[in-house]
């Protein structure tokens, strides 16, 4: 009988020891374990917590998951990594009931990297080689942050959510975290101009904007009325309506978790002619009118339609401008109502030969479309 209690004992003691062993093979100090390789197997850490991983063998990959309780960045990096590893991250949601159980957020950047948390959950993230053919048995070290929100903006990454502002508001956005697009909506009740200046950009970033129309009904849905500026920069709008401003990281591969200021203002019209960017609106101007213009905002081009009938030369001239250079070109309409250049390019004061009785399209601009002045200046025809 004592025999075989210290036979059973004994065996009680083996179980303990081999339970403990086990449980310890393959666990980092925070507690993860192996196997762990798809999402439903996922670790769960403590945010501020490091721990050790291995990517080992070729094409591991660890997954983790973390509870977060509001809106804001969760931040992974990494530490002591091999030389033969280049690491990334990948986001997503898991969806116990659905044909993939994993529902991608944010696929597969280098470490270290970060992704916007709009609302509190069970959040989700894997790292592994970035090619998937290294490996190494040295432990590396992860470290995961919760970034509480510091943009009042946000969430305003699509148009649908797009942060409504007034004319004169400075608003304090970050593009944070890399990729990140924030997009802005202002209402304009008369013709003139959208104005955005920014100060205050603190980082590698440089941020860009593009101006749009929205209409959820329509396909495609944003339709871009000015393409990509760096700041100040200035769009033209002719009719009242809600328009857009798409704010990012000029290549969208830098982020800074420090905001700056953006400034959305209105000018009113100032050029009595515009709208006039399109020879389908061209003004209609004679010999011996005086024109008062402005070359704004940049990237502006201006078309008059003139006639001369009478004179085979016809001189124009400007006075008064500051910081463009005026530059024109005379076109006429082709049978497919299309332009064909009728003169080369001239700046001013310049003389030109013209058919009388001819109608032409006079197209007046900066002469590298790289300066603009709001500062009205007179355009003569002599």
């Amino acid at each position: 009988m004592l025999k075989q209690n210290k036979s059973f004992l004994f065996l009680l003691i083996f179980i303990f020891v081999f339970t403990i062993f086990t449980s310890g093979c393959g666990s980092s100090a925070s507690g993860e374990k192996e196997p762990n390789n798809s999402i439903d197997k996922a670790n769960e850490i403590t945010i501020g917590n490091p721990f050790s991983l291995k990517i080992n063998p070729v094409k591991d990959i660890d997954w983790f998951k973390v509870n977060l309780t509001q809106q804001g960045y969760l931040k992974v990096q990494a530490s002591q990594i091999p030389e033969s590893l280049k690491l990334e991250v990948g986001y997503a949601l898991f969806q116990e009931w659905e044909g993939s159980k994993v529902k991608w957020l944010k696929k597969w950047r280098k470490l270290p990297d970060a992704l916007f948390i709009p609302k509190a959950g069970t959040y989700y993230f894997a790292i592994k080689d970035d090619y998937d053919d290294k490996e190494s048995k040295e432990s590396i070290q992860i470290k995961a942050d919760f970034i509480p929100e510091f943009d009042a903006g946000e969430p305003n990454n699509n148009p649908e959510l797009a942060t409504a502002i007034e004319f004169g508001t400075t608003v304090k956005p970050a593009i944070f975290p890399t990729g990140d697009v924030d997009w802005y909506k202002v209402n304009v009740t008369e013709q003139g101009y959208i104005l955005v200046k920014s100060k205050d950009v603190i980082g590698d970033i440089t941020p860009e904007i593009y101006f749009a129309k929205y209409d959820e009904w329509a396909n495609p849905k944003i339709q871009r009325i000015r393409n990509w500026h760096k700041f100040p920069d200035a769009c033209t709008v002719t009719e009242p309506g809600e328009y857009y401003i798409y704010l990012h990281d000029d290549y969208d591969d830098r982020s800074s978790e420090m905001s700056f200021s953006f400034l959305v203002d209105f000018l009113n019209e100032v050029d009595v002619n515009e709208p006039n960017n399109d020879f389908k609106t061209a003004k209609s101007i004679s010999r011996g009118d005086t024109l008062k213009l402005a070359v704004f905002p940049q990237g502006d081009l201006d078309y008059y339609k003139l006639k001369i009938e009478a004179g085979d030369k016809v001189k124009f001239m400007a006075k008064e401008f500051t910081g463009i250079t005026p530059e024109i070109r005379l076109y006429t309409l082709n049978e497919n109502d299309n332009l064909d250049a009728a003169s080369g390019w001239n700046t001013l004061p310049a003389e030109i030969t013209v058919i009388p009785g001819t109608e032409y399209y006079l197209l007046v601009h900066d002469n590298y479309d790289d300066n603009s002045s709001k500062e009205i200046f007179e355009f003569r025809i002599q």
